[in-house]
């Protein structure tokens, strides 16, 4: 039995480092970025007898801090969770470039991983019903770069679906999932949380960069 629970134990490890690492590095990560966000390769390989995961993007400010959340659900009740965090990214100007491979490193994405149990995976899935994790999403809410959002793109028994919340909305105040997750999260840096902001367009030098922008089961075109 020892040698059974090893073996599942490994595979649910493997789930979890099969996170989507287009994103990872600054290069290309201009180019992915709103198509991960939208959780296009996991709508595309959506489908029944597929794999069940889910990704969830919490932007606490783009300049600032984005946090990564990818969950793959397993048969047998578990599940693996991979992390990863972006910010502080910090000022150039203060970075020590000690040798060629730290040129990047200020700005790649910060790694972290964890196999949740069934119990942990059966109150997690709990929390994202009662906050409508699975869709659908308010069709037209718009998400600017330098605000505070969750969203959560997910394939769940080959069925597609999308949310998305916007701080200080009822809906973002809603969520049931973010302090669990958050509790569970081990990489070593702190959560950036939502805190009062004046609209978007009155930031002045944080003025938004970019914006997205939900339609009825996901991000609309782009």
């Amino acid at each position: 039995m020892a040698t059974v629970g090893l073996a599942l134990s490994f595979a649910v490890a493997a789930s979890a480092q099969r996170v989507d690492r287009s994103v990872d590095m600054p290069v290309v990560r201009n180019i992915n970025w709103f198509s991960y966000v939208a959780g296009d390769d996991i709508r595309k390989a959506c489908h029944p007898g597929g794999r069940s995961q889910m990704r969830l993007v919490y932007n606490a400010q783009w300049r600032e801090q984005v946090r990564t959340y990818e969950i793959f659900l397993q048969p047998d009740g578990t599940a693996g969770l991979g992390m990863g965090v972006l910010g502080k990214r910090g000022v150039v100007a203060d970075i020590t470039i000690s040798r060629p491979a730290d040129l990047l490193s200020p700005w790649k994405m910060i790694r972290g991983e964890r196999i949740l149990d069934a119990g942990e995976t059966g109150e997690l899935v709990g929390l994202f019903e009662a906050s409508k994790a699975f869709g659908p999403p308010r069709d037209g809410l718009r998400l600017p770069d330098n605000d505070y959002w969750w969203t959560v793109a997910s394939c769940r028994d080959g069925i597609w679906g999308f949310q998305a919340y916007h701080f200080p909305t009822d809906a973002f105040a809603n969520v049931r999932f973010s302090e669990r997750l958050f509790t569970w999260d081990n990489v070593p840096v702190p959560v950036s949380r939502p805190r009062k902001l004046e609209p978007s367009e009155f930031r002045g030098g944080t003025a938004e960069r970019w914006i997205l922008v939900v339609g009825k089961d996901g991000l609309q075109p782009r």
